[in-house]
């Protein structure tokens, strides 16, 4: 057979001829013979620029992105000023992670091509993937305003304004994207979880289905939907993961991670108990082989915290932030936090933050170094206790929440784990209300084993682990009690919530300081934005079926009690 190339030398071809030549057999799939083209030009004009590019672009489309950036940049050396070059550059080093590279690529691509909307989309996505999320909303808005009808950027847009915590923005920019193309299962995806975390839970629900009908494989949108809804043996959804398992092996780890807890919790439902945990097992597995982690770490917190952390020391005198407006709700994730928060900010005088890392970051900031993972920051505590750093810390923690709301008398953070700061709390801010909220232990963990969470949750994947960070968590609550104040901590269990709402939040609501409102037992009505795991249920009344829900699977559990019993 006789092959294009060897035709377009027959017929003498000028390199430039040759090299578009090589594109449009690049974009015919024939990637060989544009290769072997492109090579003949070299061949006799080593300089000619364009036909390495093409070369940088046929190894681009195999993934072979070290050679790609090579070869872009042996373009870039013939040609400086060629921006397409430096367009392309930009996207093949965000790829390989050369994020100094892509960006200095993408700044020098956006000077010489100042009307191209895919310079300023390559940029945008260098500069969101480098942590610069300012920057990165001007780049996308600039490619938007060259090119209207660029969905991936009006959806990569919205995603880095959701970053930045400007939902309302976010929103409007998927909207934008699904206005431009009806079937962006990403963009449905996003926008979805917008809605779902403001409430409106049957709208959620109807952008999940529309991402899954634009992609069935799109395992985001699979896991999403699953957590909002109880399914039926005959649910079409149920169906649809059913039919897609015999190829989700071909997917990568991530979403076959996020499939297998979707078709867990729609076994679940359906009562088919070995099935759900084989598939939760199977989600975990693939989420613990995915990080390193030291099972030891929260033993020798607690052991330095309580090491150091004696009754001495809680008696101590300190200078502190008196403000009275933080409230803190800690405790174990999945422990029925969220309920807890949802019935106070249910009260007008009580504004619902979330889960904050601002306490971290305020001792951060004041310390001047990394003190916040955990235990390490007893040692700076007591070297301080006759500065003015505690009071520092304190008014920094409460300046950071009222940059969130700066007029509601108080403010919940719904972090749990800052129950390994109460100490820390109980010093630099006094005034400040700690609830913490508890559950049955195998509940609480059977919780968490059964959810994929978007943050670092990473003792919580493996049951054993799982097991040995409840011990570790207990174990530092009980020091908590021993040596503080009593009254410091209110504590608040899950299933006295359930088994009386109205005397459980009169004492919460009493707790802080506040008179009664009704309000508190609508809290299923409550507008605010809920982005935990627990988004479904707490737009509803309570229900008692989470009660003892790990016997369900209790013939899987002996690691996760052993754990929890012997640490």
């Amino acid at each position: 057979m006789v092959t294009q190339d060897q035709n377009a030398a027959k017929k003498s071809l000028t390199p430039a001829e040759a090299v578009r030549q090589a594109a449009m057999l690049s974009d015919q799939g024939r990637l060989h013979d544009a290769e072997k083209l492109c090579n003949m030009v070299l061949n006799a004009a080593p300089d000619f620029h364009p036909a390495h590019f093409q070369l940088a672009v046929i190894a681009a489309r195999v993934d072979k992105m070290d050679i790609a950036a090579d070869l872009a940049q042996k373009a870039i050396a013939l040609s400086p000023q060629t921006g397409q070059y430096h367009r392309a550059q930009t996207e093949i080093c965000r790829r390989l992670g050369r994020l100094d590279a892509a960006l200095a690529a993408g700044k020098t691509a956006t000077s010489l091509l100042p009307d191209d909307a895919e310079a300023f989309y390559n940029y945008g996505l260098a500069l969101m993937d480098a942590g610069q999320g300012t920057q990165a909303i001007s780049a996308y808005r600039r490619a938007l305003d060259l090119n209207p009808q660029h969905n991936l950027c009006a959806n990569n847009l919205g995603a880095a304004y959701e970053v930045g915590g400007d939902m309302q923005n976010a929103r409007q920019c998927y909207e934008q994207a699904i206005a431009i193309n009806p079937r962006h299962a990403e963009a449905r995806n996003n926008l979805g979880a917008i809605l779902s975390a403001d409430g409106d839970i049957e709208q959620a629900k109807t952008h999940f289905t529309a991402a899954l009908d634009a992609d069935p494989y799109f395992v985001h949108a699979h896991y999403n939907l699953s957590t909002l809804k109880r399914y039926t043996a005959d649910d079409p959804h149920f169906k649809m993961l059913q039919q897609i398992e015999p190829h989700i092996h071909r997917r990568p780890a991530n979403d076959q991670m996020h499939y297998y807890f979707a078709r867990g919790k729609a076994c679940e439902d359906t009562g088919d108990f070995d099935a759900a945990f084989a598939a939760f097992k199977q989600g975990n597995d693939l989420k613990r082989q995915s990080y390193d982690y030291d099972s030891d770490l929260y033993k020798n917190v607690v052991g330095r915290i309580i090491k150091t952390y004696d009754t001495t020391l809680a008696d101590a005198a300190c200078k502190a932030c008196d403000d009275p407006s933080p409230v803190f709700i800690l405790g174990m994730p999945r422990s029925g936090s969220t309920l807890i928060e949802q019935i106070l900010s249910s009260h007008p005088a009580i504004y619902g933050a979330g889960e904050l890392n601002a306490l971290g970051d305020a001792l951060d900031n004041i310390a001047g170094t990394s003190l916040a993972t955990y235990g390490n920051y007893t040692g700076w505590m007591t070297d301080h206790l006759e500065t003015d750093a505690l009071q520092e810390l304190g008014e920094d923690y409460v300046a950071r929440l009222r940059a969130i709301d700066a007029d509601t008398p108080l403010i919940c953070d719904k972090m749990p784990a800052n129950f390994f700061f109460i100490g820390l709390i109980h010093k630099a801010l006094p005034q400040a209300k700690i609830i913490h909220t508890s559950r049955d232990p195998l509940d609480t963990c059977i919780s968490n084993y059964t959810r994929l969470f978007n943050n670092t949750m990473n003792f919580a994947y493996d049951l054993t682990e799982l097991g040995r960070y409840y011990h570790q968590y207990d174990r530092m609550m009980q020091h908590w009690d021993a040596v503080l104040p009593a009254g410091t901590i209110h504590h608040v269990r899950y299933e006295d919530v359930l088994d009386d709402l109205e005397g459980q939040a009169r004492e919460l609501i009493a707790y802080c300081g506040l008179d009664w409102d009704e309000a508190c037992l609508d809290f299923h009505r409550n507008t605010r934005p809920v982005k935990t795991a627990s988004i479904a249920q707490v737009r509803q009344p309570l229900y008692t079926s989470s009660k003892a829900r790990w016997k369900r699977y209790d013939a899987y559990l002996e690691p996760l009690k052993t754990a929890i019993q012997n640490g």
